[in-house]
């Protein structure tokens, strides 16, 4: 080894194994070589035996009816205090919500059908049963998400009185459907 080369190995580097050698250096060190790959993981170990067949369990109980609201029950199938009161609640809304709907559908679907009315008539009303709709659905939302602290009746929290408030206008609003715009009646 020559005097140069000697000298070269003696220079003080700083963190020699935090930075990779600059190979256009004659002076750099020998780099480190790359820690070896891990090794491989074992095999899977082999599965078990298929279980021994079991009795025939009897089938699991059907799911609760699904009761919509109404004024006779006007919480669906929840029941005040239940354990799962809160979401029971959730779900009675939106099946209130779909009996909104059914009314509404059912409406137009009559007035297309009520006699004596010429089809450019029926379309017009048709259009105006649906803007009411969508104001309706405007003011019921503002309603029930501003007023329930202050409105007579409701109780627990927050959430379970708007659920309640928008229950009960879905109510008034499918009844109102049937009663004046539905088959069986005339608007009175």
């Amino acid at each position: 080894m020559s005097a140069a080369a000697a000298s070269a190995q003696d220079v003080r580097q700083i963190a020699p194994d935090m930075f990779a050698p600059m190979y256009g250096d004659p002076n750099a060190p020998a780099h480190k070589l790359p820690p070896p790959p891990p090794p491989p993981p074992p095999p899977d170990p082999p599965k078990p035996a298929p279980p021994a067949p079991v009795a025939d369990q009897p089938p699991p109980p059907p799911p609760p009816a699904v009761v919509a609201p109404s004024r006779g029950r006007p919480y669906g199938a929840c029941e005040p205090g239940a354990r799962d009161w809160a979401p029971c609640l959730g779900s009675a809304a939106v099946l209130a919500d779909r009996s909104v709907e059914d009314a509404e559908h059912a409406a137009l679907a009559a007035i297309g059908r009520k006699p004596g009315v010429n089809p450019v008539v029926a379309d017009g009303a048709a259009r105006g049963l649906r803007a009411a709709g969508d104001a309706w659905r405007m003011l019921r939302d503002r309603e029930c998400a501003d007023l329930p602290l202050v409105e007579a009746g409701l109780t627990g929290s927050m959430y379970e009185r708007r659920l309640v408030c928008r229950i009960r206008r879905d109510i008034d609003r499918a009844e109102t459907l049937r009663d004046r715009y539905g088959d069986g009646g005339e608007a009175q």
